[in-house]
């Protein structure tokens, strides 16, 4: 049996494999012994072979927790692999993190031997977000409406982004964006900068913290470009009337150039006082 759990909401995704993975010790390994982790993508490929074909010495069933699986698949493998995962699908189950909706070529040599089981988590906007966040919120024992709401719209679409600012809430500390939104001065550099005003780079001149600033500065300027395109359900009324006053040109440019800054920032390309400098 093959389940794939679909990005392009990973966390939501991994969430899920962790819930069937549970299920499965539940049922068939209490001991744990028997589902195993192989390398993500195409160096998964060779260990899930060769894990399929062999019978597990502790449970009837074997899980086999993969990434990528199909999507990176090599074309010369895919028929083997098929063949593999076919050979005894009611024992052999294998779950696998895909980051985007595979292809059709490449699902075809698998859809006519294999049972195959869909879970996608598209990215979640608005009023479904918001929900998403509150009920993580709860589960985490969190009671700050305030905070919750305030994450809910400065991290939206960004499931990965929310529950680190939710735990760290939960460990009872205080959230980045929470703390950035609190401060009239962020919105007041965030305002300038998706304006263009003369004084839009004035930040990187302030002892501020750059990292609940960009994610300040990432949540609005994506906000600007929903408003912009007539997108704008689940946003609050006054984030569209806000960003309906200010001019459309060069947007994407600068959504980009704040991506990017928080993308090396948090993949430790650049400390935290050096993101800002790629604007």
């Amino acid at each position: 049996m093959l389940i794939l759990c679909i990005g392009p909401d990973t966390f939501r995704a991994q969430a899920k494999v962790r819930e069937l993975e549970v299920a499965f010790k539940k049922k068939y390994d209490p001991s744990g012994s028997s589902a195993e982790r192989v390398s993500p993508g195409k160096d998964g490929v060779d260990e899930v072979m060769e894990r399929a074909n062999t019978i597990s010495l502790f449970s009837s069933h074997r899980f086999l927790r993969a990434s990528n699986l199909i999507g990176e698949c090599p074309k010369n493998k895919q028929a083997a692999l098929a063949k593999a995962l076919a050979r005894d699908s009611d024992h052999v189950i294998v779950v696998s993190v895909e980051d985007a909706v595979p292809n059709v070529t490449a699902l075809k040599p698998f859809e006519k031997e294999v049972k195959i089981i869909k879970y996608e988590f598209p990215e979640q906007v608005g009023v479904a977000f918001d929900r998403w966040v509150q009920d993580i919120a709860k589960v985490m024992g969190i009671q700050d409406d305030r905070a919750i709401k305030m994450i809910a719209e400065e991290t939206e679409g960004d499931s990965w982004y929310a529950m680190n600012e939710l735990t760290k809430l939960a460990a009872g500390g205080t959230a980045d964006v929470v703390s950035s939104a609190e401060s009239p001065t962020s919105y007041m550099y965030a305002d300038a900068y998706l304006r263009g005003q003369v004084d839009q780079y004035k930040f990187l001149q302030d002892e501020i913290s750059s990292a609940p600033l960009l994610s300040l500065f990432l949540s609005q300027s994506r906000a600007a470009l929903r408003v912009r395109d007539r997108a704008t359900e689940g946003l609050h009324p006054y984030m569209v009337k806000k960003m309906s006053a200010l001019p459309s040109q060069n947007l994407e440019e600068k959504f980009a150039h704040t991506l990017l800054a928080l993308f090396c920032q948090r993949a430790g390309y650049a400390a935290e006082d050096e993101g800002t400098l790629l604007f």
